[in-house]
């Protein structure tokens, strides 16, 4: 099993390594067992559940690569026993209008790295009026600075554009690249401005 692996389900639903890689493990039974196998670019294999988990498996079926889930606040042990959500219903309503406005893009862009991207970069609130105009300048801008995937396809990159912005894109192969957290280099962006209007 994969460090990125393990590091992405500690990320998403905490707890430690131990805790993580018998939860993989467990998941990973369950997934031979009854999912889906598909082959994806460079040969791994994507075991994916009804339940919105995947596992990535190596091309020779020894190692999970990663690690993917719709679940950020239950364990697929949890959906399995039916253990309610506790997200608001208004915010799964919010992702499937987000979603949408970037069924096109060949990248894609978290809800909470848009509405970033709105505040700091274009100085407005990412709603459903402004999020065209939120989701095309966000595309645009990431397009000049996109690293290319790391070697096996699986885990993340960073890239910092003219003005100090930095983009964290996470790679799964059969996945689109994700933008994942936006930060400012140090002495970059609006504290920066704040900064040094306020000196």
């Amino acid at each position: 099993m994969t460090r990125s692996a393990i590091e992405r389900y500690c990320a998403t639903h905490g707890g430690d390594r131990a805790t993580a890689e018998a939860e993989i493990r467990s998941l990973l039974e369950n997934l031979i067992a009854t999912g889906t196998h598909q082959r994806v670019e460079g040969g791994a294999w994507r075991l994916p559940a009804r339940e919105g988990v995947a596992l990535l498996l190596s091309a020779d079926a020894n190692r999970v690569l990663g690690y993917s889930t719709v679940h950020r606040d239950r364990t697929y042990a949890q959906v399995k026993a039916g253990v309610p959500s506790r997200s608001r219903s208004g915010h799964r309503r919010d992702k499937g209008w987000v979603l949408a406005l970037q069924d096109d893009l060949p990248v894609r862009f978290t809800t909470l790295v848009l509405r970033r991207f709105a505040r700091d970069v274009l100085g407005t609130e990412f709603t459903r009026s402004t999020g065209k105009e939120v989701v095309e300048a966000a595309y645009s801008r990431s397009t000049h600075v996109q690293p290319g995937p790391p070697s096996n396809h699986v885990g993340r990159r960073r890239a910092t554009d003219e003005s100090g912005l930095r983009w964290h894109f996470a790679y799964e192969p059969g996945e689109r690249p994700a933008v994942i957290h936006l930060s400012w280099e140090p002495g970059c962006g609006p504290q920066a401005a704040a900064q040094d209007g306020g000196s």
